[in-house]
């Protein structure tokens, strides 16, 4: 019994390992958009979902090998994630106003319904057979991973280390995190802010993109995987921070899935999901109550007092 304990604890480790890289992918992406642009892009889903779909639809009709159409896919997620803020969030924040980032909420998930439905309309509810390269499954010792967790591990990996790598290096990077602490400030001094939105976004579409055709391919494609996946991305930008470096994902999500893995040797599927929004519902309850708390001042000496 200890050694089946044992043995399980090592292959929820490493599955927690895998998806907590996934996670921090998506939470380092819209992290970056919500920290940046301020839109609370939760249409991030759309753009999640389209880029197997795109992948399936060209190798199905056309013929396309896996990984050119994987390129397609990647590309149209990019293309749909500029064409929101262009054709969607910046018409309706430039109405709204100050009420700007409720009216884009409601918007995004307006978007992502209606976006989700057509591809439901066009290739059914069911789940569709996404194939791609052949899989191999490794034995290490207890534990049994595939070369799919492998490549979504490591493109996680990647796609946090290059962010930050990007932000830190380059001078498109340098005008986000300008942008990122002060917009006005930084469009006095010629930075193109609405340039910067737009290439926040395409990183966006970027990494979901990414993240969802390995997603696919280790388990299935349908028009609602992006719903509960991204919530998770969503924990993980909020924990993490929408205005630190990407790197601080990579411990969050690591994390979360450490917690959800683990929390599955005593409770259900179900129920170990939840654990993980439950650590995002305390976390967010402490910030409300730490910011209502009375700030203590130090007493001054007496002798100060009287004078």
């Amino acid at each position: 019994m200890h050694d089946l304990l044992d043995a399980d604890l090592w292959q929820l480790t490493a599955n927690g390992l895998t998806r907590g890289a996934f996670y921090a992918a998506l939470g380092a992406g819209l992290a970056l958009v919500i920290g940046v642009t301020t839109r609370f892009h939760f249409a991030y889903a759309l753009t999640y979902t389209v880029a197997p779909y795109a992948a399936y639809w060209v190798m199905d009709a056309l013929g396309m090998p896996f990984w050119p159409a994987a390129l397609t896919g990647l590309a149209t997620a990019v293309v749909v994630s500029v064409l929101l803020e262009l054709g969607v969030y910046e018409p309706v924040a430039r109405r709204a106003g100050d009420r700007s980032m409720l009216a884009v909420l409601v918007t995004s998930l307006g978007v992502s319904t209606a976006g989700i439905a057509l591809l439901q309309l066009w290739l059914g509810t069911s789940s569709l057979p996404f194939y791609g390269p052949d899989v191999v499954l490794l034995d290490l010792g207890p534990v049994r991973i595939s070369t799919f967790e492998l490549g979504l591990a490591g493109t996680g990996l990647v796609l946090v280390l290059g962010l930050a790598a990007f932000l830190a290096f380059t001078p498109l990077g340098r005008s986000v995190k300008a942008v990122r602490s002060n917009p006005g400030l930084a469009g006095v001094l010629g930075i193109s802010v609405r340039r910067v939105n737009l290439a926040c976004f395409a990183i966006a579409g970027l990494v979901s993109g990414a993240c969802a055709l390995w997603y696919g391919l280790l388990y299935t494609v349908q028009p609602t995987m992006g719903d509960s996946t991204v919530i998770y991305g969503f924990v993980v930008a909020f924990l993490a921070g929408t205005r630190t470096s990407p790197l601080r994902a990579l411990p969050v999500g690591i994390g979360l899935g450490l917690l959800e893995q683990w929390a599955s040797i005593w409770l259900s599927v179900q129920w170990a999901q939840t654990a993980v929004f439950t650590v995002l519902a305390v976390y967010l309850a402490f910030l409300a109550g730490k910011g209502r708390m009375p700030r203590l001042r130090p007493l001054r000496p007496a002798s100060l007092q009287k004078a």
